[in-house]
């Protein structure tokens, strides 16, 4: 992988000073990191608006010393796949990826906040949804790419997203279920579909359903055809019967299908 391309590397940046600013905070004023770097819907609605920053500011904290996992791991994934996105989106692009990211997030648990609550009601902290966004563009556009843990096995970078996105919705499941690991995973899933929308996935890839949809169209084009070469035998036999014995000799049923096929032939 190549290293962090600038725009990568501001954002890593960003994330190391919101963290020393969170930790230090824990020290030395509590209330101001968590308004900064916490999303926390429940504050807010109980009148707590000076954690409004936190809406946004969610995505660029981590969590305080000694929690040093939380922003090592979010960081080395943008640091391996932050700079294939910035090739892609240099700039003001990279960024507006982000910021739609956040909101994506924080949209997400918004709702749930208020339509399931429970689980989805503690706070969030954390850049996940962007680092999800990131490698979901990276699976959208390098599906096949092969990546190598540590030469033990390989696998496609399509494979890793998706596993990835296995153990989130195990996650969500769990969340829902009454019993939360403490983790965003909503927050998770929501970078990781803006990501693979903003890249396109949708239309690199057909939906799970799209070749049972495709079979229903074939099949159903193919029994129109039968009954479309059905009805031409079918007109070719009165009209011989016709000329043969002439009209009067037609049956109930003959007559109504000549019936039906003028008006569809009226009606086109």
């Amino acid at each position: 992988m190549p290293s962090p391309a600038p725009e990568t590397r501001r954002l890593l940046i960003l994330w190391i000073g919101g963290w020393l600013l969170l930790s230090l905070g824990e020290l030395l004023a509590p209330s101001l990191g968590s308004a900064l770097f916490v999303l926390d819907y429940g504050a807010l609605f109980a009148g707590e608006w000076w954690r409004l920053p936190g809406v946004a500011g969610y995505a660029f904290g981590h969590q305080p010393f000694p929690g040093l996992a939380h922003l090592f791991f979010n960081g080395l994934l943008l640091w391996l796949f932050g700079p294939e996105v910035e090739a892609l989106y240099r700039g003001r692009r990279f960024w507006r990826l982000v910021a739609a990211t956040i909101a994506a997030g924080a949209g997400l648990h918004l709702f749930l906040h208020l339509a399931v609550g429970g689980p989805f009601r503690a706070p969030v902290i954390g850049g996940s949804g962007i680092v999800s966004a990131v490698l979901a563009v990276n699976a959208a556009v390098y599906p096949g790419r092969i990546l190598s843990f540590f030469g033990l096995f390989r696998l496609r970078m399509l494979s890793f997203f998706l596993a990835y996105l296995v153990l989130d919705g195990l996650g969500l499941l769990f969340a829902l279920s009454g019993r939360p690991d403490g983790v965003a995973v909503d927050v998770h899933l929501a970078g990781a579909a803006l990501g693979w929308w903003w890249a396109g996935g949708c239309q690199r890839f057909d939906a799970p359903w799209a070749g049972w949809l495709r079979r229903r169209r074939q099949a159903r084009r193919r029994r129109q055809a039968r009954r479309e070469a059905a009805d031409e035998a079918e007109l070719d036999r009165i009209l011989a019967k016709i000329s043969s014995e002439g009209l009067n000799a037609l049956s109930r049923g003959e007559r109504r299908f000549l019936e039906r096929r003028s008006r569809a032939r009226r009606d086109r």
